[in-house]
């Protein structure tokens, strides 16, 4: 701490917290009178001592006994308060204890009741949030890009207006899609499976379009369903041995035809061409029964394979066959690894075994491991989920999205037949995952969240976020991704999200003019990791509403 030629003062201790001395007397009599540790941590050990100039003077046996013996206290002193059983940690255990049985969020309500009042967030923290209003009536089916005005526009040649085609920046909506006037929430698993409530879709047009189809019938305030050249892309997503079915034209053509108002000649022109495609990829048709054809997909793609090549068929050349982002479709067969198909095991045993692309090491820095490791996480954190959404697998969330799915983890530990999971691999993540989560037996697609999903307002009960907000922050604003979030949820829905604690206080706040009631809560391993759970309730409120409900 200090030297001259006259002495020196030299200091030991546990932690780096220096040494106050109030008071020593002549450097030739070495004496200490007090001193102090400085510092707020007061589990620090210390020791000190005065030497003089002359290090060559011996000193007393009984100084060195004492010097040695407050090192001693020092230290344990400081060992025992950090190792648990100090008062002060006593105190800190006694403020973060919590019973196991506690309802943890007891101002958020995960209960269907259509009209629960907006809870009032406490954050001194936050700054006004931009209260967000609704979009005209007129947008309650809105889908972004997939808008038929603009359709309409676009050149039919490979029926490109049915593509994709989102707005530009400056032509987004920033609103919030409203349900229509007196929206209800779906049905519960199996119900919903055969009625729709008429008020969430209000159209009667749908019974007149699909009357011959019989598919869809209009009783009372309900919809009853009494059931009811993109053949090689067909193929690419279709694993050997699975099945692919066709209803309705052309299927039965020879009794329906007139019903259909067209020409039998065009009709069975198209079930040949559909017929001759279907052998050429290795398809056996299995069964056509009324309306309804099955083929199945050959095992052995590799016994057929001279015969397409002797027919001219083309091969695609591209090694990535999971890179189709935005890619355009090409006339040609994706060849099939069947070594991966055949190490494929049943459902739910498929679930959590390795799946082959993981065990091949097909994935770059991704070990058998690893993947096991995510698994062991996910189902920790799918528990932490139980414990503050107690309902979250009784079928009260039927439709559930994962917006950063990685491996599918989420899904898998939250697996139910009360439930089904959309897992989203962003297309900036970086690993493509994808191929991982259908060897898994889940559903899976590709997405960039700087766009619209291609999918109708409502659909999802809840959304789970995880990393997404991080995994943006430096390609589009937060506020397009919560609007599109707020459209595809439905109200009274739930969105889990999990990110680090800076990017969730910005997110909560701006959820605050999004008609939600949220709460954020610590890790479930504490409240030393960055990232933090926000949990948010969309509000029960329709379009023409006059105030909140």
């Amino acid at each position: 701490v200090f030297d001259s030629p006259k002495f020196s003062i030299v200091s030991c201790s546990e932690s780096s917290h220096p040494i106050r001395f109030q008071h020593f007397g002549e450097a030739s009599s070495i004496k200490i009178q007090a001193f102090e540790i400085l510092g707020s941590d007061s589990s620090a050990g210390a020791c000190a001592w005065l030497t003089s100039g002359n290090s060559t003077r011996a000193r007393g046996p009984i100084t060195i006994f004492i010097i040695a013996g407050l090192c001693s206290f020092f230290y344990l002193l400081g060992a025992w308060q950090r190792s648990g059983f100090g008062k002060g940690d006593s105190i800190a255990l006694q403020m973060t204890k919590t019973d196991e049985n506690c309802d943890i969020l007891p101002n958020l309500n995960f209960e269907t009741h259509h009209a629960s009042q907006a809870g009032v967030i406490d954050d001194p923290y936050s700054r006004k949030p931009v209260m967000y209003k609704p979009c005209s009536p007129k947008y309650t089916d809105y889908t972004p890009c997939q808008d038929q005005r603009r359709a309409m526009k676009l050149s039919r040649e490979n029926m490109l207006y049915r593509e994709r085609h989102c707005p530009p920046k400056e032509k987004r909506l920033r609103c919030l899609i409203p349900a229509p006037d007196g929206y209800v929430s779906p049905f519960p698993w199996p119900k919903s499976r055969d009625y729709v409530p008429y008020a969430n879709v209000p159209y009667k047009s749908l019974t007149v379009e699909k009357a011959i189809q019989n598919w869809v019938q209009y009783e009372g305030n309900v919809f009853r369903f009494p059931d009811g050249l993109y053949m090689n892309e067909v193929d690419r997503v279709l694993r050997p041995g699975g099945y692919w079915v066709l209803s309705g034209p052309p299927i039965n053509w020879r009794t329906n035809y007139q019903a259909w108002q067209r020409p039998k000649e065009e009709l069975e022109e198209q079930q040949r061409k559909i017929e001759e495609v279907a052998k050429l990829l290795c398809w056996e048709k299995k069964s056509e029964k009324g309306e309804i054809a099955i083929w199945q997909k050959s095992m052995d793609t590799d016994s057929c394979r001279a015969a397409q090549e002797n027919s001219g068929a083309e091969f695609c050349k591209s090694e990535d066959t999971d890179n189709v982002w935005y890619k355009k479709m090409e006339p040609c067969i994706t060849r099939y690894d069947i070594a991966n198909s055949s190490e494929l095991k049943p459902f739910p045993e498929r679930l959590y075994s390795v799946p082959p692309r993981i065990a091949s090491g097909s994935i770059l820095g991704v070990s058998v491991e690893a993947y096991k490791e995510d698994n062991k996480q996910w189902r920790k954190h799918v528990n932490a989920y139980r414990k503050i959404i107690k309902i979250i697998d009784s079928g009260r969330f039927r439709n559930i999205m994962d917006m950063n799915a990685g491996f599918g983890g989420f899904a898998a530990a939250l697996e139910s037949p009360k439930l089904w999971v959309m897992n989203v691999v962003p297309t900036i993540a970086d690993k493509n995952t994808l191929g991982v989560i259908y060897e898994r037996g889940l559903i899976g697609i590709y997405h960039d969240w700087c766009e619209a999903f291609s999918t109708y307002p409502r659909t999802y009960d809840l959304i789970h976020a995880n990393g997404v907000f991080s995994l943006y922050k430096d390609k589009c604003d937060f506020e397009d991704i919560l609007l599109e979030m707020d459209r595809i949820l439905r109200p009274e829905g739930t969105i889990i999200f999990r990110d680090n604690v800076d990017v969730l206080v910005k997110v909560k706040r701006m959820i605050g003019g999004l008609r939600y009631d949220s709460k954020m809560v610590d890790h479930e391993d504490g409240p030393l990791f960055p990232k933090k759970l926000l949990f948010a309730v969309k509000q029960y409120w329709v379009g023409n509403s006059t105030s909140e409900q």
